[in-house]
């Protein structure tokens, strides 16, 4: 007989790794050194709590606001209306196609109506204003001139200067005119048809410095700011026109794009060049480090919409090897970033009534008004998420690794896709109970997850992983 001896077999180590949370995407931290739960590209997906949830979806509202144009909708407008006569609100939603035409509608539903006449060459932009004990909305385009609109009838108003952007301040209409001539107008108070120089009435202040292109006025905290390609102004502007002054403030970021900038209650915030920013009235700080490569901002509808503590904007993302149209939501603080792909919204509107308020969208697939819900999914049909791990070792030293178990909770079927060193292995997890468990067993010594779903409703939480290896 042969001799049997003892063997001291090996036995393999096991490491257990716990992803505790999931993060959106954060391009400031690398997978190698603890970023691994922070996402390289996600979409779709909320990671606010730590779980992976849906994010917003889109309810359609074609049932409520009937638009039976055959042209898209430009733009819209929230016209906050009182009826004085009979003492009651009367709040309207006006819309401006692709031809110039303009329409209103209750903001409480009902059909657009055309407003016989009103025509834009050029997509005015709106502002609310109570003029002469009316609450009006003023529409005004650089090429059609400066417009108000009572909500019955509408009168252009005669030499005014072309206007670009414009805003409401001191009783003042304050706007900025185009080019590079670095004036700030603004129209006699209490009367945005006056725009008569003199020191009584309507004006116009230098802002000296060349700046580029002035592109934007906006009010906040008791000033006007004055946003130009490469710089922002400070204007104090009360009561007699001289005491009015000037501050240069901002010209350290990129040059600043036009339909970005819009107030966030106490901020602005604006894209630049070279990423997102939140300016306080004093400093600009960019808020846009971990996902700005994603983004492109060439779009040339890229505008925004602030609502319920959050910026809304319509911009173009990075999505496979090209980039698609999506939506950014974000805090002004930068936190709780989201890419939203989902329809083609070309427009969003504040809607801010005494019953409701909601963030409407309009959806050119469908040509039909929205509004942004949860669970909403695209108008009730599921829609794909995905969310995107970066490259790590998980703190497994050891270059030969194999992945022997992943496990998590779900309560959809889920599409895993595990990459080891770079080659793709799909798995189909459909969970039990709402527990997931997978087997790979593939070995490899760097590793990345892409986690997608498709749906209305997700949760997605718990994600572990389990390795085993020789030291």
């Amino acid at each position: 007989m042969g001799i049997v001896k003892n063997l001291n077999l090996v036995k393999p180590k096991k490491s257990r790794v716990a992803f505790r949370r999931f993060y959106g995407i954060d391009a400031t931290y690398d997978g190698s050194v603890g970023g691994y739960n922070k996402a390289n590209l996600a979409y779709n997906f909320s990671c606010k709590d730590g779980a992976l949830k849906n994010s917003l979806g889109l309810k359609m509202l074609y049932d409520k606001y009937v638009y039976d144009g055959f042209y898209h909708i430009a733009a819209m407008y929230f016209y906050n209306r009182k009826d004085y006569e009979y003492d009651k609100k009367d709040d309207r939603i006006v819309i401006c196609t692709d031809d110039g035409l303009v329409y209103d509608c209750s903001a409480s539903g009902g059909i657009f109506q055309l407003i016989d006449g009103l025509v834009f060459n050029q997509t005015p932009i709106g502002v609310c204003y109570n003029y002469n004990g009316k609450d009006v909305l003023l529409l005004s385009s650089e090429e059609d001139g400066l417009v108000i609109y009572d909500g019955e009838n509408w009168q252009k108003v005669e030499g005014a200067p072309p206007i670009t952007s414009m805003c409401i301040h001191s009783e003042r209409l304050f706007i900025t005119s185009g080019g590079v001539d670095g004036a700030l107008w603004f129209s006699d108070d209490f009367d945005p048809t006056n725009w008569n120089v003199s020191l009584s009435e309507a004006g116009f202040i230098d802002l000296g410095e060349d700046r580029g292109e002035m592109l934007c006025v906006l009010p906040l905290g008791g000033h006007v700011y004055v946003f130009s390609s490469f710089g922002v102004s400070r204007v104090t502007a009360y009561g007699d026109q001289t005491e009015f002054s000037v501050s240069h403030l901002l010209t350290s970021c990129g040059k600043i794009l036009k339909n970005t900038i819009m107030s966030c209650g106490d901020c602005i915030m604006f894209f630049a060049t070279d990423g997102l920013y939140r300016f306080d009235g004093y400093n600009a700080e960019r808020v846009s480090d971990p996902w700005f490569g994603k983004v492109s901002t060439d779009a040339y509808f890229v505008k925004g919409r602030y609502y319920n503590g959050t910026a809304y904007y319509l911009l173009q993302f990075l999505h496979g090897d090209s980039y698609d149209n999506g939506v950014l939501t974000i805090k002004p603080n930068g936190s709780d970033g989201e890419i939203i792909f989902i329809g083609l919204i070309s427009e969003i509107c504040l809607l801010k009534t005494d019953e409701e308020y909601s963030l409407l969208a309009y959806e050119r697939g469908a040509k039909s008004i929205c509004e942004f819900a949860k669970d909403q999914g695209f108008c009730g049909e599921a829609i794909p998420m995905e969310w995107e791990s970066k490259e790590s070792d998980f703190g497994v030293s050891a270059k030969r690794k194999r992945l022997t178990e992943i496990t998590f909770n779900s309560n959809l079927t889920v599409k895993l896709t595990v990459v080891a060193d770079g080659k793709a292995y799909p798995f189909t997890v459909e969970p039990k109970n709402g527990k997931c468990v997978v087997k790979p067993n593939v070995y490899g010594n760097a590793f990345s997850f892409k986690i997608m779903v498709v749906g209305v409703k997700a949760e997605i939480s718990g994600f572990e992983l389990e390795f085993s290896y020789y030291r």
